[in-house]
């Protein structure tokens, strides 16, 4: 606890150096997933004008959020220059790094674990990869991490599995239309991530047939091009990122009513019950503060295994350094104080 407290005030006194800087105006994306919990909290607390990136950032600065369903989206929106930096899962931040030949895309930091599971219907039967043949299955979006999660699942359990078919048939769905489909029956599962998991679980009859519970899930990503025009503002976010995610970590009933309240805003509707949120958001690890080293080798391992994955998906080729997409971290405490 006292290291955390050190780590805090470290990157208030920076944070209070860079406020005398210029005003800037960045483009966040996020998901409405809990695994992006801390955009989800941070976008609550503008709702009720105590935001929490504005605080943290120079006077006069500006944050304009943008919604994707997936990550192949939200990557297609950071190449393109429409967002500055985005949450964001790895398999959409390794293919378009390799796409890019590993000139363009960034990681910023980890942000989150878990939360990632495969949900059959109860009583269908669908224990194994063999059992999916002739089967559908559902995915938030082609190319996606818990899409390629379940190619690679699939075609280990030796099934052929294509981009439109094969032994059984991955449909790409957003994650609203994920859940109708699975409602009405017209797949047999659904991989996907929190809270989809859980409502599937407890609303729709399914049970968790696999889950990756350590895994990376989410991710804070730039582009080399973004960070050229705005890097002190970029890393002035991480920040404050960091500083969010500490105080949500250390009260866990302030973090359930933001993200609860908080998708609701997002869907426009009632909030969540806590009977969904609270489970599902105990199934996901947000990453704390960790030693620089054993971070990067933490990260290097898990783009290793996406790059590799998404090759065997058969959605990749091609290759790119996994050395270059993390040299942009930015450290868990400055290492200056202003």
């Amino acid at each position: 606890m006292k290291l955390l407290r050190i780590h805090s005030a470290l990157l208030l006194a920076t944070l209070v150096g860079w406020a005398q800087d210029s005003a800037v105006v960045l483009r966040v994306g996020f998901f409405p997933n809990l695994t992006h919990a801390p955009a989800i909290a941070a976008r609550q607390l503008e709702r009720e004008h105590a935001d929490w990136h504005l605080a943290h950032l120079p006077p006069n600065s500006k944050i304009e959020w943008r919604a994707f369903n997936a990550g192949p989206s939200a990557m297609e929106a950071l190449l393109a220059g429409a967002i500055d930096l985005t949450y964001v899962g790895p398999s959409p931040v390794i293919n378009a790094h390799v796409r890019t030949k590993g000139n363009e895309i960034r990681v910023l930091a980890p942000v989150a674990r878990g939360g990632n599971a495969l949900v059959v219907r109860k009583g269908s039967g669908l224990k194994s990869p063999k059992d999916f043949i002739g089967h559908r299955l559902a995915t938030p979006q082609l190319g996606n991490t818990q899409d390629i999660d379940a190619r690679v699942w699939l075609k280990e359990g030796g099934l052929k599995i294509t981009v439109s078919g094969g032994d059984a048939q991955i449909i790409p769905a957003q994650n609203a239309e994920l859940v109708l489909l699975f409602s009405r029956g017209d797949v047999d599962a659904a991989w996907t991530v929190e809270p989809w998991v859980t409502r599937l679980v407890s609303d729709f009859g399914g049970e968790v047939l696999t889950e990756k519970t350590d895994s990376i899930i989410t991710v804070l990503a730039s582009s080399k091009s973004a960070l050229a025009k705005n890097r002190q503002g970029i890393e002035a976010f991480v920040h404050s990122h960091y500083l969010l995610r500490d105080k949500l970590a250390a009260d866990f009933a302030w973090q359930e009513r933001l993200v609860r309240t908080g998708l609701g805003g997002e869907t426009r509707s009632a909030p969540p019950k806590s009977e969904l949120i609270t489970p599902a958001l105990k199934r996901i690890i947000f990453d704390g503060p960790e030693e620089e080293g054993a971070r990067k080798a933490r990260l290097t391992a898990s783009f290793t295994k996406a790059l590799q994955d998404s090759r065997n998906a058969g959605l990749l080729s091609g290759d790119a350094s996994i050395a270059s997409l993390l040299e942009a971290l930015v450290p868990e405490a400055p290492q200056t104080v202003k």
